[in-house]
Order: structure tokens, then C-alpha cells, then sequence
């Protein structure tokens, strides 16, 4: 129940518009310039509860999890300030991610001009960014105290034609020096109805609760009443300010029960991660800190391992708590871009997913609005996904079931990859150190390719953890090694290989090595192999398969001017290299090999050689020399054999060609 002077502050719209939400969470309304350097409760089994076929909208999905009593997390992140920070970032985020937390987002950093999309390291851009490559929900904070209507309206269709359907709605911070009258004087509540007019429910809408009342708040229940008014207006849920005693959220929990507010209401919790960090964040967001804390903090401020760990244990229990009492769904983290202490508190809170599903043979976006029904790709791009991403981030619909009778898919420019700054060039000290300070000749090559197969160190003691056709440093694919010895083999030969699978016969979808999709499944693949070889090579290759193995070798040989382009298979017609058959489900062939897929790879794998290895000696070297010789000589050919219950024979077939060339 409320009093008379409790309800006019609900019906009374210009006292509602004095008591919003400050600008960003887990900032507590700072907006910070600092760029911060950079295991049980419930265990998620792979495949215990597989992925809804449609795009889930986030507070559906919440609602979903809260129904099944099934504790979650999401993460807070702010933009990385510079260019070059953008790679390491986006791969935090998806290392954090793939832990299974249930929606990311990113504050709106007035210090990232956050609208401007042309700019990397916006708000709206690298949240655009986290969706497409990390394949994770993303909301995206949004203020409007200090945008007219107009602008706020530009702001939301924008983030709809990203692909984002999740808002944080907030006021925001006045500017430096400003006072209330100077802006234009709109509430999260006028963005809330502003969104639920315009957009129906196509956007999640979360928005910001404080546990102690809001600053600027004539009180604490005058807050509480606002937030209600934001939570009928059309919010979903509600996600805290930061706070540091668990009775704290405990109270504020009930007493929004108490008054009417049915809306999910979800902690946002920061660990404490310095002294000076926290004791500044505090200030900004004129929130107190407990003096047991401070207490407990003195003997050990200028100890920062000491203060993190201290940070983390507490905040461990004061998650446990909330969780374990049914206070909480879920919690929020708001990481501040770190990630060591923010894994370990997911671990040992039994958050942490203990394995992924493992959806298809490459890493699905089942929460991706548009990708979500993705469920075919080239295996070109195995193992640059975020290529193919950029390549094919224009597509108003992905292939879903079947590639198809393609007819030129519209690949973008390999050239947006690099302009889009999201790909993690390595420099020239890093690959060198890999691949060689010098290349003298072609054996140096293909020792390069060796030590990356068998993860072996080179000359230098110096693992080779990626190729230039490898995004991830994480070496070979699980697989490999039913193949190691063939690799090396042609390695060893002068085919230097960049893309390969072992055949498949119905393994368990379970297994640890090519397994994937539902448990009960099985996996079936055809041997697939992707190299560059020499022009005489290729030409003997081609000679033997159709004379020998017309009908059970696939093959596609091109140069890197299409001077040279040659295939026994139909123009038209993908070739499915895997394929999976489920309980209750259709036929799954998540892999196809299709010549004009090829012919825009190509571009592609060519100019890797020289992008990501060659321009990194001076042109005037022969070490130059040596790579820009194989770029400018060499055929790319892939290779598929269709008998996948048999032993293959691409290994017995490029012996041959071995054996007759050498004749």
C-alpha cells in the first residue's frame, strides 16, 4: 500500500522526471575514461537443455530460466578506448562468454562518441560487434538526457539495423557543468514509452534499479515508486546499481514485491578490484562503503593481489547468499573489462558452464536475431569464423537446413575484414618469432607448417600456434590428430596444407573429438583436404583422380588469378562434407565444400600470404622473395573423397601423383 504523497509521485510526471537512473551501469553513473588493464552449484551438462530453434527475446529467455529455477549470469562490459584494443577485447568477451552467460552488455560511454557507428571503438559499434563475433545477446545501454526525442529515435533504429533487440534504458549523466535545466530534461521512463510506442515489444527493455535509492530522489520510496512506473510503462526487468551488503538487495527485493513490481529484478554485483578503484567508483556513485569493509581493506590497500582476492572471496558469498536464499535469479557482473577474478567467482559459484554445446561442428549463434536459424557454411572458413562473419554480416538471411543451389553468394570484400579492425593482426616481432626471422628457402616453409601440425616447437623454442588461415593462437583442431602423420607427410612433400578432416563413419555425437549436436546423435564427415601445391603438381592430381577416382574424389584447383580453374564438380551443386543424423530431428549438414564459395575464399587464402606473412620482411629480402613465390605459383586445390566408410584415399592419391611427377 502506498500514501497520497507516494502516489502523486507517479501521477505527477515532472517529480518522476527528478528521480531516474543515472547513466551507466556498473559505472553508478560515472563515465569513466579508465581502461582497466587488461568451481558448485548447478553444472550445465552439453546438451541438457538445447537451444530453441528461434531467436529467444532476452526477457523471454530470462523469464524462461527464472521458470526452471536455473541460476544464470550475464556480463557488463564498457568500450575498449583504442583501435588496437578492440581484437583482445572482443576475444575476452568471448572467452567470458562461452562460460554461458545469458546476455552481455555495453555501457553507453559518452567518452566513445557511443552513437557513431563509422567509429570503432564506439558504444554502438563494438556492442554491434560483440552479437556478430562473440554470438552472444547484447544489450546496449542507451541515455537520453542528453538527446531530443529525435535523436533517441535515430539512436534505436540504429541499434535495430545492427541487429540489437535488447536496451538498457537510462536517463545518463548531465554533462560536466550542466545543470538539470540545461538538457533536455527526458527520463528512462520517457525512453521506455517512447520504445513500447515506436517499436511494439520488438526490443527487451531492462532497467536500472537502486537498491538504496537513487541520489537525487526526494526518497527512498519515492524511487521505488518511479521504478514501478518504469516497469508498467513496458520494462522487462531490472537490473541493480552496485551494492555491497546482501541485506541490502535483500530489502530492496521485498520492498519492491511489496508495492507491485512483478519484473525480474537482477543484482548488479562489482567485485572489488582495487582500493583506490572502488573507493573512487563509490564516490562518483555517492554510495558509502561499509566501514567493516574499509576496515578489513586498510592492512592490505597497497597490496593489489591481496585486495583482489579479498574482493573476490567476498564477492563470492554475497553471490552465494542471494542465490542460495532465492533473492536472486540470476547476477550480473559488472566485470570492468577484466576477466581472471570474473571466471573464478562463476566457478566457484557452479555458474560456470563446464562445456559448451557443442551445436554444430563450428560455433552457432543461437542468440543472434538473425543468425540464429544459421545453420550451413562453407568449411573454407573453419577456422576464420570472424572472416566469414564480416563477409557475410550484410545477408538479410542465412542458409538454414541445406546450402542450396547456390547462385554467387554475395561475399563481402575480404579487404571490410581488416577495415573493420577485428581481426587480430599479430606484428612483426610475434609472426617472426613463429614462423621465422629468416625463410631461406622453401624448406623453411614447409618446417613452419610442421611444427604447427605437430604443435612442436621451431629452432628458436618457439611453438607455431596459428597459420595465416588460423584466427584462434590455440593450435590444431582436437581432430587432427586422427591424421597428424598424413598431414606431415604432405608437409613434408610440398603440399602445404591449410584446411583438413578425417573421414567419419557415425561416431557418437558425444565424442570428444568430432562429436557434436544433440547426445544421441551420430556424426558422419567425408575426408576434406585444402592445400597449396605447384602448378605441375596439381596438373598430374587432376590427370590421376580422373582417370583413377572420377567418381569418389571431389576436386576444385584454382590460381590466384582464376587463370587456372578447374573442377569435376557441379557448378551449382554444394557437396555436404558433414552431416549428422539426431533423435527427433531432420538430417543436420552443417559443412558444405561449393565452387563459388571457393572462388571468393580464394581471394582470400592468397592474400594471407602475403597480409599475415610475407609483408612482414622487407621487400627487398629473399625471405620476401621466397613467400611471394609460393603466393604467385601455387594452386590452391581442395580435395574430397565420398566414400566416408572406407579408409581414404586423398593421402594414397597425392602419393601417386608424387610417384608419376617424379618419373
Amino acid at each position: 500500500m502506498t500514501n497520497a504523497g507516494e502516489a502523486q509521485v507517479v501521477e505527477n510526471h515532472d517529480t518522476i522526471k527528478k528521480i531516474d537512473s543515472l547513466s551507466t551501469m556498473p559505472y553508478c553513473g560515472v563515465d569513466t575514461d579508465d581502461n582497466a588493464a587488461v568451481e558448485d552449484r548447478a553444472v550445465f551438462e552439453t546438451g541438457k537443455s538445447w537451444s530453441p530453434k528461434h531467436y529467444e527475446l532476452l526477457h523471454e529467455r530470462i523469464e524462461r530460466l527464472i521458470d526452471e529455477k536455473q541460476a544464470f549470469f550475464s556480463l557488463e562490459f564498457f568500450p575498449p578506448r583504442f583501435v588496437n584494443g578492440v581484437p583482445n577485447f572482443l576475444e575476452r568477451v568471448e572467452r567470458l562468454s562461452e562460460g554461458g552467460s545469458v546476455f552481455v552488455d555495453m555501457t553507453w560511454h559518452m567518452g566513445s562518441d557511443p552513437a557513431n557507428i563509422d567509429k570503432v571503438t564506439s558504444s554502438s559499434s563494438i556492442a554491434a560487434s560483440m552479437l556478430d563475433y562473440c554470438g552472444v545477446d547484447t544489450m546496449l545501454h542507451m541515455t537520453c538526457v542528453q538527446y531530443n526525442k529525435a535523436d533517441t529515435l535515430k539512436h534505436l533504429e540504429q541499434a535495430k539495423a545492427m541487429g540489437l533487440r535488447s536496451i538498457l534504458a537510462l536517463r545518463g549523466d548531465l554533462p560536466p557543468g550542466t545543470e538539470l535545466e540545461d538538457t533536455h530534461q527526458f527520463r528512462a521512463l520517457d525512453m521506455i514509452r517512447w520504445i513500447r510506442e515506436e517499436y511494439g515489444n520488438y526490443f527487451s527493455i531492462g532497467c536500472a534499479g537502486y537498491p538504496l535509492g537513487h541520489p537525487q530522489a526526494p526518497s527512498y520510496k519515492a524511487d521505488l515508486m518511479y521504478l514501478k512506473a518504469k516497469c508498467d510503462a513496458g520494462a522487462n526487468f531490472v537490473i541493480t546499481q552496485l551494492f555491497f551488503e546482501a541485506e541490502t538487495f535483500e530489502k530492496f527485493v521485498r520492498d519492491c514485491r511489496e508495492i507491485g513490481i512483478t519484473k525480474p529484478i537482477i543484482p548488479g554485483i562489482m567485485p572489488i578490484m582495487g582500493y583506490e578503484s572502488i573507493k573512487r567508483i563509490a564516490k562518483l556513485s555517492q554510495l558509502e562503503i561499509p566501514q567493516h569493509i574499509l576496515d578489513d581493506l586498510e592492512p592490505i590497500k597497497h597490496d593489489d593481489d591481496a585486495v583482489q582476492k579479498y574482493g573476490t572471496e567476498r564477492c563470492i558469498e554475497m553471490c552465494r547468499r542471494l542465490l542460495d536464499n532465492g533473492s536472486a535469479p540470476s547476477i550480473h557482473l559488472y566485470t570492468m573489462n577484466r576477466e581472471g577474478s570474473i571466471r573464478e567467482i562463476l566457478k566457484s559459484l557452479g555458474l560456470w558452464k563446464l562445456e559448451g554445446d557443442r551445436v554444430f561442428p563450428w560455433k552457432n549463434r543461437s542468440q543472434h536475431p538473425i543468425r540464429c536459424l544459421e545453420s550451413v557454411r562453407p568449411i573454407y572458413w573453419s577456422f576464420r569464423p570472424r572472416s566469414y562473419i564480416t563477409r557475410t554480416r550484410d545477408w538479410d538471411q542465412f542458409p538454414n537446413g541445406r546450402w542450396g543451389n547456390s547462385s554467387s553468394p554475395a561475399f563481402g570484400d575480404v579487404s571490410s575484414y581488416y577495415l573493420s579492425n577485428l581481426t587480430t593482426l599479430r606484428n612483426g616481432d610475434d609472426r617472426l618469432a613463429m614462423f621465422g626471422k629468416t625463410i631461406e628457402s622453401f624448406e623453411d616453409v614447409k618446417q613452419v607448417f610442421i611444427n604447427y601440425i605437430t604443435q612442436s616447437p621451431n629452432a628458436s623454442g618457439v611453438k607455431v600456434t596459428v597459420l595465416p588461415w588460423t584466427e584462434a593462437e590455440t593450435g590444431v583442431q582436437p581432430e587432427t590428430s586422427l591424421i597428424t602423420e598424413q598431414l606431415v607427410w604432405c608437409n613434408e612433400n610440398g603440399i602445404l596444407t591449410v584446411n583438413s578432416q578425417p573421414s567419419v563413419n557415425g561416431a557418437p555425437s558425444t565424442d570428444p573429438l568430432v562429436g557434436w549436436g544433440k547426445p544421441g546423435g551420430y556424426c558422419y564427415q567425408k575426408a576434406y583436404l585444402e592445400c597449396f601445391m605447384t602448378a605441375e603438381l596439381s596438373e598430374k592430381l587432376i590427370q590421376i583422380i580422373e582417370r583413377d577416382f572420377p567418381v569418389r574424389v571431389n576436386y576444385h584447383a584454382i590460381d590466384r588469378n582464376s587463370t587456372f580453374d578447374k573442377t569435376n564438380s557441379e557448378e551449382t551443386t554444394p557437396i555436404a562434407v558433414t552431416w549428422g543424423v539426431f533423435p527427433g530431428s531432420e538430417i543436420a549438414q552443417p559443412t558444405v565444400v561449393d565452387p563459388l564459395s571457393f572462388r571468393a575464399w580464394r581471394d582470400e587464402a592468397y592474400q594471407m600470404w602475403m597480409a599475415q606473412w610475407g609483408d612482414f620482411y622487407p621487400k627487398e629480402s629473399k625471405s620476401y622473395g621466397v613467400i611471394k613465390s609460393i603466393h604467385d605459383e601455387f594452386r590452391l586445390v581442395t580435395l574430397v573423397d565420398n566414400d566416408f566408410q572406407k579408409p581414404s584415399v586423398l593421402f594414397d592419391v597425392l602419393q601417386k601423383a608424387l610417384e608419376e611427377l617424379r618419373k
